[in-house]
């Protein structure tokens, strides 16, 4: 090869270089602004884009490594095929891979397996499950589609989707060459220290299909079980998926809803009963107390007219009369909810009929004339005219006495997250300006680290409450990124208040939030 050519090979192996890494960096940006621009659409709420965003990069992150690892293969693969040495070196490498995948590594009966075999084998199997995934999930939309109950939709589809996995896994063994006949001692031994692993799997993998089949609980059901209470989503193989009253995904062993007791508000009928105690003072009028009682239960629109609510006269306590008002509703998630609106309208119609709520009362008295006696003439012979003088007030620029220490910042209120938002957003707070970045600007910013600082010097906080204070703004709302790509960090990121939103940032499209 003459020098021109060679030049002109080796700039062709450089440019292959440089382009995968132009578009290595494409993929970078794209991989980065992408997982913004998803949780900016689908996430709702404040304090839900951080969340979505954490969880969108995760899987970007997967995403985007095969087109990486594919991109520089390719890249030294023509960058190799342009060079003569590397050429050569790439056809010897190729060639030992070649031959390690080829080689014989376990011998079964008159069949060799190599390791491209052993890697070939997961594959289609992993194959094979995906194709009957796919296959279960289609009949359960045609079920739902023909108005099938959703629970034997879900059952018929797991049992449709284990039994064709299991035969064409035999199957599939059997083509390969693997003969099982000589694994069944093996596969048997295995089986027994499998079945004494997997009991609890298997227990519960059969008590989802009984519950499926006798429905003692459905998606929708409104159940307790032990302390956790909530809607039944979904029944699984293994498990049950049941979310809460707080919006918190709780899985539960398929085999409690068998072996413990469990309350099913929905089942049949979901009317229930909830009692409600009352105590009113004494020398009260029974009659009254059960007329207001009965007004401002029949006042709410999720208490039933039928069954009618009723009052009991309980008994009678220390310091009150012990009433218990019993009223019925069809929605039992709603039990709480309701009982704090009947006791707010309680105490409303309590007040407003003039009836009292006592309270235990324990008066103390100390007779004794005598020593009352002796010590009046005592204080007036001994101290004429004395009085207790107050404390002294502090003088002037003296500073008061020191309040005791703030709860933590994980306590704070909505209402003081919004004080010490004002307090930063005002004349003595932290600076807020326009900032540049890049091409970029942005409107009436702050820098995270200065934020921090402010927090230490004006609000008496450490450094970690200080970065903790910050986040909970963000959390409720009143603070975020001004790309919406960070948390609060005690770092040099820009942040805005919400209350600043006036004007956009004039900032181009890549520009970016990044440190100084």
């Amino acid at each position: 090869m003459s020098g021109p050519e060679a030049i002109e090979h080796a700039v062709r192996a450089l440019g292959a270089i440089a382009g995968a890494g132009v578009l290595h960096l494409l993929l970078r940006r794209l991989e980065r602004r992408l997982p913004v621009w998803l949780a900016r659409r689908r996430a709702r709420g404040p304090g839900a884009v951080a969340a979505a965003l954490e969880r969108y990069r995760a899987r970007t992150g997967v995403v985007f490594l095969a087109p990486r690892t594919a991109l520089w293969l390719a890249a030294f693969g023509l960058a190799s095929s342009q060079l003569m040495a590397l050429a050569s070196a790439r056809d010897a490498a190729l060639a030992v891979v070649d031959a390690s995948l080829h080689a014989p590594l376990v011998r079964m009966g008159a069949r060799s397996w190599s390791a491209l075999d052993l890697l070939e084998l997961p594959a289609l199997l992993a194959a094979l499950w995906l194709a009957v995934s796919l296959l279960a999930r289609g009949v359960r939309r045609q079920l739902a589609r023909a108005g099938a109950d959703p629970g034997a939709s879900d059952l018929l589809a797991s049992l449709l989707r284990y039994a064709l996995a299991a035969v064409a896994s035999l199957v599939l063994l059997q083509v390969w060459g693997l003969d099982l006949g000589s694994l069944a001692l093996l596969g048997g031994v295995v089986g027994v220290g499998l079945g004494f692993g997997l009991q609890n799997i298997a227990s519960n993998f059969v008590s989802g299909v009984l519950l499926s089949v006798e429905r003692p609980i459905k998606p929708g059901d409104f159940v307790t079980v032990g302390s956790f209470e909530g809607t039944v989503q979904r029944i699984g193989a293994r498990s049950t998926e049941i979310l809460t009253r707080d919006h918190v995904s709780i899985l539960v062993p398929n085999s409690r809803f068998l072996e413990g007791e469990v309350v099913n508000w929905s089942h049949r009928d979901p009317m229930c009963k909830l009692h409600v105690p009352v105590g009113v003072a004494y020398g009260s009028d029974p009659g009254q107390v059960r007329a207001v009682l009965l007004e401002a239960a029949r006042c709410h629109s999720q208490v039933l007219a039928d069954p009618r609510p009723s009052v009991d006269l309980e008994g009678f306590g220390d310091n009150a009369l012990l009433f218990d008002l019993e009223v019925w509703t069809r929605q039992p998630a709603e039990r709480k909810k309701l009982l704090s609106d009947l006791n707010y309208r309680i105490e409303a119609a309590l007040r407003r009929h003039g009836l009292s709520v006592p309270f235990p009362q324990r008066d103390l008295h100390l007779r004794s004339p005598e020593l009352s006696r002796l010590l009046g003439a005592w204080a007036r012979r001994a101290l004429p005219g004395f009085e207790e003088d107050p404390p002294p007030a502090p003088a002037a620029g003296e500073p008061a006495a020191a309040l005791p220490p703030a709860s933590p910042p994980g306590e704070w209120s909505e209402r003081e997250l919004f004080q010490l938002a004002e307090r930063m957003r005002g004349p003595a707070g932290v600076e807020i300006r326009d900032r540049r970045h890049r091409l970029g600007r942005h409107r009436r910013c702050l820098v995270g680290s200065e934020a921090v600082t402010w927090l230490m010097e004006s609000e008496g906080l450490t450094r970690e409450e200080a970065a903790r204070a910050g986040q909970r703004l963000v959390e409720a709302g009143l603070l975020h990124h001004v790309l919406d790509e960070h948390g609060f960090e005690d770092a040099r990121l820009f942040y805005r208040f919400t209350a600043d939103e006036a004007e956009p940032d004039s900032a181009p499209a890549q520009a970016s939030a990044a440190p100084w």
